[in-house]
């Protein structure tokens, strides 16, 4: 079945994907997390629950964003699955994100620079917060100024933002959402 968004275009069918803790921390900083189960089946590597429900070691609380994941992990939103065997590029987490993407064929969603880029340069659909935003906005869940304010919460680099900001932009115009 396909649906389409108010502008007649296509909603992207539900795809499979793995999680990064990078991508949760922006994701949830930026306030799209809302719409992520409408385009995902969110698998999440072992290691990457421990460094998003990581507690404070001060506070012994969790973050905002690490409570909202907890719920959604223990609610089955998201769904805990490890890669057979992690990639040896990065940090701990990266690395079974990957491995698990490449394993079982799902999309990446990351955000960390380094990782982001060898992943696509490995043939991986990796996506970052930045792009989601934008698909997002592309399906019409998001007016242009929002995406726009939503993308200004992201610490990514300045060149990635001027793309997107750009692809934003080009979209909007061709709306007739601005000049």
């Amino acid at each position: 079945m396909s649906v389409l968004n108010k502008y007649g275009e296509r909603f992207m069918t539900k795809r499979n994907a793995a999680l990064d803790a990078s991508f949760w921390i922006n994701g949830y900083r930026s306030g799209v997390l809302d719409f992520l189960l409408s385009y995902f089946t969110v698998f999440v590597p072992s290691v990457v629950v421990e460094e998003i429900e990581h507690p404070s070691r001060v506070t012994g609380l969790l973050t905002p964003a690490g409570q909202l994941f907890r719920r959604w992990r223990l609610g089955g939103q998201v769904i805990v699955q490890d890669p057979e065997q992690p990639v040896d590029w990065f940090q701990l987490g990266e690395n079974a994100a990957i491995g698990l993407a490449l394993e079982q064929g799902y999309r990446l969603l990351i955000d960390d620079r380094a990782p982001y880029h060898r992943a696509k340069a490995r043939g991986l659909r990796a996506i970052s917060t930045a792009d989601f935003i934008l698909l997002v906005y592309a399906q019409g869940q998001l007016g242009y100024d929002e995406a726009q304010a939503k993308l200004s919460t992201l610490k990514i680099s300045e060149h990635i933002r001027r793309v997107v900001m750009h692809s934003l932009g080009q979209l909007a115009t061709k709306r007739g959402e601005r000049p």
